[in-house]
């Protein structure tokens, strides 16, 4: 008995920081969607009598025309909204980990996990920035978005707000959230049980999984690896948070300016930028691994008092 409870408070601690997001996007989600239902039915005069909104929504041709005007205001305010979510989400999570380390030091003691220092973060961003924009070109080269109807529908959702708007959430608010939760709390509670490449794998399918098509899946778990990797050399959550950051605001900027429409103009462009986004990786990849591991090599000892 002791021991099956023992893997459900394990299981909760790793599962326990996606439930919380997408817990509070769904209700946050709900309460959006009733104030545009609200705000429809205050535009058909329905909103405060009792006998025309009964009448209203007897009317089988009125509702359906609601249902297509709130879905298109969720549409096109789906982006501000996972904003709002992922603001609400991230002191929830920043508790958590406070919680955790509190719990690392009662179990162990002082855990002797290194910090690097901050000269060292351009290396980050120039490898996030590298596969951000390899990893995008290289699913242009191969059409993969051909075998995802959803992907296309979801870029164009993601990328019609405002530049600012996207800086904002897209940018900024949204990989902090998925930082705190992936890397911050699942990965690092992992980490407490495992070496580093089960721990990376674990929670880089995870976050591939969530992302929910095929495209954004395989750029998703390849960016989860790496992030990862930067986790492990760096030892502060800052550290992929500054990676996942860089990416995305990369992206907000190539789709917004043109850059990945002007390299598709020639061939020669986006293979050529292809290659030296490879390159570039590959050197700096180089250089991190010269950098000694933050984390020690097992903290299993440790780990075990995390799922109380």
């Amino acid at each position: 008995m002791e021991q099956r409870q023992s893997y459900g408070r394990h299981m909760w601690s790793i599962w326990s920081p996606l439930l919380i997001k997408f817990g509070i996007s769904i209700i946050l989600s709900m309460m959006f969607a009733f104030v545009l239902i609200w705000r429809y039915l205050a535009g058909q005069e329905a909103a405060g009598d009792a006998q025309a909104l009964v009448q209203f929504m007897n009317n089988a041709d009125k509702m359906q025309e609601m249902s297509a005007q709130v879905l298109k205001w969720a549409v096109d305010l789906a982006v501000p909204m996972e904003g709002a979510a992922a603001l609400i989400t991230i002191p929830v999570f920043l508790f958590l980990m406070h919680r955790d380390r509190v719990k690392e030091k009662a179990g162990a003691g002082e855990i002797s996990v290194k910090r690097a220092p901050f000269y060292k973060y351009p290396l980050i961003i120039g490898i996030s920035a590298a596969m951000c924009l390899g990893l995008n070109n290289l699913i242009v080269l191969s059409n993969l978005s051909s075998y995802s109807t959803s992907y296309e529908d979801t870029m164009e959702m993601l990328y019609q707000p405002s530049l600012w708007m996207q800086i904002v959430c897209l940018g900024i608010l949204m990989p902090v959230c998925e930082e705190l939760a992936y890397r911050g709390l699942m990965y690092r509670r992992m980490r407490m049980q495992m070496k580093f490449l089960p721990a990376a794998l674990y929670s880089s399918v995870i976050f591939a999984i969530t992302h929910g098509n095929l495209v954004q899946s395989l750029y998703g778990f390849a960016m989860g690896m790496m992030l990862s990797y930067v986790y492990e050399k760096y030892g502060s959550v800052l550290a992929p948070a500054a990676g996942h950051i860089t990416a995305n605001i990369l992206s907000v900027a190539g789709t917004y300016f043109h850059w990945f429409d002007w390299m598709l103009k020639e061939g020669i462009r986006i293979g050529g930028v292809t290659v030296l986004c490879a390159a570039a990786a590959s050197a700096i990849y180089v250089l991190m691994q010269r950098m000694e591991n933050a984390f020690p090599e097992t903290l299993k000892a440790s780990g075990s008092h995390l799922a109380g």
